[in-house]
């Protein structure tokens, strides 16, 4: 706290801002953006992340460990396969029903 009169003096001119500055602006803190875009892109990560986790639960042999491309292409193989057992199950559905009839 200021004792004497100068030092009150001092102390209210560098208090005065002068007219037409611009005030300087305050960052938001780490992890707290104020940007639209960058709101609407953490937003979009979050999402990305959710479905990501989905489908690491849907497919078998992903881990945490398994990178975003890895994934999506144990995922691409997987469905394949499952393509595959459904038109197998098909198949020997159709056979048997030529064969009982």
């Amino acid at each position: 706290m200021p004792q004497t009169s100068l030092e009150m003096a001092r102390m209210e001119s560098l208090m005065k801002i002068p007219e037409g500055s611009v005030p300087c602006r305050v960052r938001a803190k780490r992890g707290c953006a104020t940007h639209p875009r960058s709101i609407a892109e953490r937003d979009r990560r979050t999402r990305i992340s959710g479905k990501l986790k989905k489908l690491q639960e849907l497919v078998p042999n992903i881990d945490n460990q398994t990178s975003y491309a890895e994934m999506l292409d144990l995922a691409a193989e997987h469905i394949k396969g499952l393509q595959h057992q459904v038109e197998v199950h098909l198949s020997i559905h159709s056979i048997y029903d030529i064969v009982s009839n």
